[in-house]
C-alpha cells in the first residue's frame, strides 16, 4: 500500500488545489524556507492522525483564501496498491464534511498512524540545548522530542508526551480552599504512577519494550563504535509538592570497548543526533510491522548531522525500512543535490523541489517541480524559452560528466575550488569511453547549441530544432554512461 498522489486544498501554506504525484516511490524533497515542505509534513501527519481523533481543518486553512472559499480545505491521498494488495487506486479523504480515514472495516490508516513515524527537526532541538559542561540528560529530548507521540499499552491510549504534560500540569497547580494539598498530592502521585510505569518500562533490559532493543543495531550502522546504556530513576515530587525530581535520563557510554567517564565531553552534536534518531527509529520497529501501509516522514532532521552521518542514515533507511514509503525533506540545497546524485538510478526514489512563489497580492505559495535538468530543459524548449532550455541542458551535461567521473574514479587534474573546473576537464577524460556516434553528436551540439545558446550573443539564431536535438543527444549520453 503506497501513496500514489497527495492532493491538498487550502491547507496551511497550500493555496488552492495542489496535486503531488508521488508515484508510490520514496520522496526526497528540497524546500526553501516558507515553501510549504513542512505544510506537506503536517498535512500527511494530520491525515493519518485523523483516523483516531477529530482534526478541525477550518483552523488549519490557508489564511489568504477569500471568505467564499472557506470551509473547503481537504487532504486527499490516493494509494496504489490498495490495502488488500490489489493493483488499483484506493482513495481516503480528510475534509470538513467527509472523513473516511477511520473506517471501521478498513483499519489500514489507523494501523499506519500507530507507528508514530513522523519526526521533525523540532523533536531534536533539545540536542542543541544540552549543556556539554554538565552530565548529559536525555529526558526532555525523549519525552518532549523523539518519543513525544509514542504510545503503547502502558500509556493507556495517551501519548507519552501527554502523560508528562499531566504531571507538569498537576504539580503546577496552586492549592487553596477549593483545592487542598491532600487532593494535589493524590493527583500528582496518580499522574506520576502512570507516567513512571509507562516510561520506566522502556529502560528494563529484560522487557520486550526495552528502548535500545532495536536502537543499538541501528546506532551501530552510524559507525561511531559506541555502546550506550540509558538510566532512568523514577521521577518523584519534592517534599513540598512544588516541583518534580529525578526526571533525568543519563548515559553510560563505551567507545571502542573503553568506558567513557565523562560522556558530556565526548558526545558532540552529530553523535547525540545519531543516538536520538536511532532510538526513534528503533521504537518504530518495535511496533507490529505486518500492516499494509507503513510511512516514515523525516522533516529536516539532517540539520544536526554532517555528511559522514547523513549517508549512513540513508543506508539505514534502505536496510532497516525497505517496505516503508519514506519521505525526507531538507532546506540544504548542496546536500539535496548530493543526495539526488547518490539516489539517482534507484527505481524507488523520486526527488522534488519546493520553492516559495510570491503572488501579485504579496503572499507566498508553494511552487513544486521535479528538479530534473533535462525535464526542465524540455519544458522551457516547448515554451520557446530557448535560453533557459539551453542553460538547463548544459547543466544536465555537466552533472552527467561529473557523476560519471566520480562513479568511475576518473583521474582529473586537481583544482582547489570547484568553480575553477571547466566542462572540458571532465569531457576530455570521458569521451574515449563513448561510442563514436554519441561522442560526435555531443561534440556537434556543444559547439552549435550548448555553448552559444548559454551566453548573450545577438549574432546567433536560436533554432528550436537544434535545441531539441541537443537535448536528445544529452539524453543518449546519460543512457550510455549509466549502462
Amino acid at each position: 500500500m503506497k501513496i500514489k498522489v497527495i492532493e491538498i486544498n487550502n491547507y496551511k501554506a497550500f493555496y488552492g488545489k495542489q496535486k503531488i504525484n508521488v508515484g508510490g516511490k520514496n520522496l526526497f524533497i528540497y524546500g526553501e524556507n516558507g515553501s510549504g515542505k513542512s505544510s506537506l509534513y503536517y498535512a500527511l501527519k494530520d491525515f493519518f492522525q485523523s483516523s483516531i481523533e477529530d482534526i478541525d481543518l477550518n483552523e488549519l486553512e490557508n489564511i489568504f483564501i477569500p471568505d467564499s472559499k472557506k470551509g473547503n480545505s481537504y487532504i486527499k491521498v490516493i494509494f496504489n496498491p490498495d490495502s488488500e494488495g490489489n493493483k488499483r487506486n484506493q482513495n481516503f479523504q480528510l475534509a470538513a464534511a467527509i472523513k473516511d480515514t477511520d473506517s471501521g472495516t478498513d483499519t489500514s490508516i489507523r494501523d499506519a498512524n500507530n507507528l508514530k513515524s513522523f519526526l521533525t527537526y523540532k523533536h531534536l532541538l533539545e540536542i542543541h540545548h544540552i549543556q556539554k559542561g554538565k552530565q548529559i540528560d536525555l529526558f526532555n529530548l525523549l519525552v518532549n522530542g523523539v518519543l513525544k507521540h509514542f504510545r503503547y499499552t502502558l500509556t493507556h491510549g495517551k501519548e507519552l508526551g501527554e502523560l508528562w504534560q499531566v504531571v507538569e500540569t498537576n504539580i503546577a497547580k496552586t492549592t487553596d480552599i477549593s483545592y487542598n494539598l491532600t487532593q494535589k498530592k493524590k493527583d500528582v502521585n496518580a499522574a506520576l504512577l502512570t507516567f513512571n510505569d509507562a516510561f520506566g518500562e522502556l529502560f528494563k533490559t529484560d522487557s520486550p519494550e526495552y528502548i535500545l532493543k532495536h536502537a543499538n543495531p541501528i546506532l551501530d550502522q552510524f559507525n561511531h563504535n559506541l555502546e550506550i546504556k540509558l538510566n532512568y530513576r523514577k521521577a518523584k515530587p519534592d517534599s513540598d509538592y512544588q516541583a518534580i525530581e529525578n526526571n533525568h535520563v543519563h548515559i553510560d557510554l563505551t567507545y571502542a570497548g573503553k568506558k567513557i567517564a565523562e560522556p558530556h565531553l565526548f558526545l558532540n552534536e552529530a553523535r547525540l543526533s545519531a543516538i536520538a534518531i536511532s532510538i526513534y527509529l528503533g521504537m518504530i520497529k518495535r511496533h507490529i510491522q505486518g500492516i499494509p501501509c507503513k510511512i516514515l516522514f523525516l522533516d529536516d532532521i539532517f540539520i544536526g548531522l554532517d555528511i559522514a552521518n547523513r549517508l549512513p542514515l540513508l543506508n539505514i533507511l534502505k536496510s532497516e525500512f525497505p517496505d516503508y514509503q519514506i519521505f525526507i525533506t531538507t532546506y540544504d540545497k548542496p546536500w539535496y543535490e548530493y543526495a539526488k546524485s547518490y539516489l539517482e538510478g534507484a527505481e524507488n526514489w523520486k526527488t522534488l523541489e519546493f520553492y516559495a512563489q510570491e503572488t501579485k497580492e504579496g503572499y507566498e505559495i508553494p511552487l513544486i517541480n521535479d528538479g530534473d535538468f533535462l525535464q526542465k530543459a524540455e519544458k522551457y524548449c516547448n515554451e520557446c524559452d530557448y535560453k533557459a532550455a539551453a542553460v538547463y541542458t548544459r547543466s544536465a551535461f555537466e552533472k552527467i560528466l561529473r557523476k560519471y567521473c566520480e562513479d568511475k574514479k576518473k583521474k582529473i587534474t586537481f583544482k582547489s575550488k570547484l568553480k575553477d573546473y571547466a566542462t572540458e576537464d571532465f569531457w576530455n577524460v570521458i569521451k574515449d569511453d563513448l561510442n563514436s556516434s554519441i561522442r560526435s553528436e555531443v561534440e556537434k551540439y556543444r559547439a552549435l547549441v550548448l555553448n552559444p545558446f548559454s551566453h548573450y550573443n545577438t549574432e546567433k539564431h536560436e533554432i528550436k530544432t537544434e535545441l531539441k536535438e541537443a537535448i536528445e543527444a544529452i539524453k543518449k549520453l546519460k543512457h550510455e554512461l549509466s549502462t
